[in-house]
């Protein structure tokens, strides 16, 4: 089984959502995925934003169960892919030691994932709509 790991900031907007849509996208095709998500500076246990489990809830996906993680306290060597929201997110991990042919950028040629925290639900789906593009990438290439 593939392992992926989604990684932000705060893990409580857009890693989320990733792992969310990538898990439900990879149990509807059949695929042997699973993802997880996790914040480089965040406070364990936090629940996902409200505007990001209202963008899920439309598209069907449930979120209320989702509690946040510190990237800290994963063992990162079980993955066999990481992807960063920013290029920020992406320096941070190679820093850590993760191997560059293990990490992507989300939304590379547009400069990542724009954080929707603090913006309106329109935001919020924009964002989700950018991750499912993405997500629909990766899991085609596996």
């Amino acid at each position: 089984m593939k392992r992926v790991l989604f990684v932000c900031t705060g893990n409580t907007c857009r890693s989320p959502m990733a792992e969310l849509i990538f898990n439900t996208k990879a149990r509807e095709k059949g695929i042997k995925a699973q993802a997880q998500s996790a914040g480089l500076c965040t406070i364990e246990g936090l629940p996902i934003h409200e505007n990001s489990c209202e963008a899920l809830k439309e598209i069907g996906i449930e979120s209320d169960f989702f509690s946040s993680a510190d990237i800290y306290d994963l063992d990162l060597g079980k993955f066999d892919l990481i992807c960063g929201m920013t290029a920020e997110h992406i320096d941070e991990l190679k820093s850590m030691g993760i191997p560059e042919n293990k990490l992507r950028l989300l939304n590379a040629d547009n400069g990542g994932v724009a954080d929707p925290y603090g913006g309106n639900l329109s935001t919020y789906k924009l964002c989700r709509d950018t991750l499912i593009k993405n997500i629909e990438e990766i899991i085609s290439e596996l």
